[in-house]
């Protein structure tokens, strides 16, 4: 395997909808990468970020045989100074048992693999995988190789696509964030190295929504969803399945059209509420209308009912009047008598009046016995006291 892949700068891409296409190229740097550490030293690098934020997905163990070497060297230079040198037998036994103490710690420990939280460790026999093992220490023949550490957490992955062209020909910038976990750690490190995968990866991700963003009008790719975040997920995990990867979700982080088309939607919108808002207004001025009309229309129902009661009980007073007369004719002509009598008494304290009591020939007796002097001569004709008489008559004669 490779050494050490240098750190990248640049943080994990993201998309620019406003930055030109080789700005956002220029920013999609290597997510997933994979380094060269010594075994007892694979957590560490698991859980430590690199200068670009990007944490390693492989660990390649530096050394493939866990004997501790230097300790064996050491122990058997101890051992040849100890056989080599003039000593005495108890000099020369404790230099061997030194010698034997190195030897056995430096091939004591090779017999130990821990495996960190989190992670697979590959094992090869002779070359060829054996199996793998999960998280924990574990006690493995020094023969069998620790190949690679691979972890099996959910990794993040951001793809942007950049000027997609929708169905109508709109120009759209998607960015979607793909988590993965390598499901089979064997598969994947045996097929492809982490870089190369990052690679495989995003043309995957951009692939699969260029495909979902031409299928769509502009206006349906402002409202994608779940269903369509779902599609993209079976799509792109169909793919990178053949490199033991599962991918677990898809989500949309942004859906970006041209600022004139955002525009002109956004004015759409505006017009298509204010329509609304004219239309129900309307709708209210029709309704109040319709109800003046039915609260006039009720007013006059009222009125003619109330004149129509006014007349029947006219009708009924009348008939009722006319029915007492009928039965008393002399009890009526008595009370008009009587009144006429009243008016009479009334205005004769008024020397003007002249009140008509009886027939018409009562009326022209008492007028010329009223109008003639004692010696039952006519006077003179004055011509203005014709229209006084008129006066006196036409307001002291009642109207019968």
């Amino acid at each position: 395997m490779a050494d050490d892949l240098p750190a990248e700068a640049g943080s994990s891409p993201t998309s620019n909808p406003g930055a030109a296409p080789v700005a956002v190229s220029s920013a999609l740097s290597i997510q997933l990468t994979q380094v060269r550490v010594p075994l007892e030293d694979a957590a560490d690098a698991l859980s430590t970020p690199d200068a670009a934020g990007r944490l390693p997905i492989v660990i390649l163990p530096r050394h493939a045989l866990r004997i501790r070497n230097d300790l064996v060297i050491a122990g058997l230079v101890v051992l040849v100074v100890g056989l080599v040198l003039d000593l005495t037998i108890a000099a020369r036994g404790g230099f061997l048992g030194l010698a034997g103490l190195l030897v056995v710690l430096g091939v004591f420990r090779s017999f130990r693999v821990p495996v960190p939280e989190g992670s697979q460790a590959v094992l090869l026999r002779g070359g060829r995988f054996l199996r793998t093992l999960g998280p924990g220490n574990h006690w493995v023949v020094p023969w069998i190789i620790v190949s690679h550490i691979v972890t099996t957490r959910e990794t993040p992955f951001d793809a942007p696509a950049v000027s997609i062209p929708t169905k109508d020909d709109v120009r759209t910038n998607v960015d979607i964030l793909m988590t993965f976990t390598i499901a089979a750690p064997e598969k994947f490190v045996f097929t492809i190295s982490a870089p190369d995968f990052d690679q495989i990866c995003q043309a995957t991700c951009q692939e699969n929504v260029r495909l979902l963003v031409r299928s769509k009008d502009s206006d349906e790719v402002l409202d994608l969803g779940a269903p369509d975040t779902e599609l993209l997920r079976s799509g792109i995990g169909a793919t990178l399945e053949s490199y033991g990867v599962e991918v677990v979700r898809v989500v949309l982080t942004h859906v970006t059209p041209p600022m004139e088309f955002i525009a002109s939607r956004e004015s759409r919108r505006l017009a298509t509420i204010q329509r609304a808002e004219e239309q129900e207004h309307h709708a209210l001025a029709l309704l109040r209308q319709s109800d003046r009309e039915e609260l006039e229309r009720m007013r006059i129902s009222a009125r003619r009912e109330a004149i129509e009661l006014e007349a029947t009980n006219e009708v009924a007073r009348l008939e009722r009047l006319e029915g007492r007369i009928h039965e008393y004719p002399n009890a009526m002509h008595w009370d008009v008598e009587s009144q006429r009598l009243d008016v009479a008494r009334s205005l004769a304290a008024n020397t003007r009046a002249m009140v008509n009591v009886g027939s018409g020939s009562d009326v022209a007796a008492s007028l010329l016995m009223h109008t003639l002097p004692e010696n039952g001569t006519p006077p003179p004709a004055a011509p203005e006291a014709e229209p006084e008489a008129g006066r006196r008559r036409g307001r002291g004669q009642p109207q019968g």
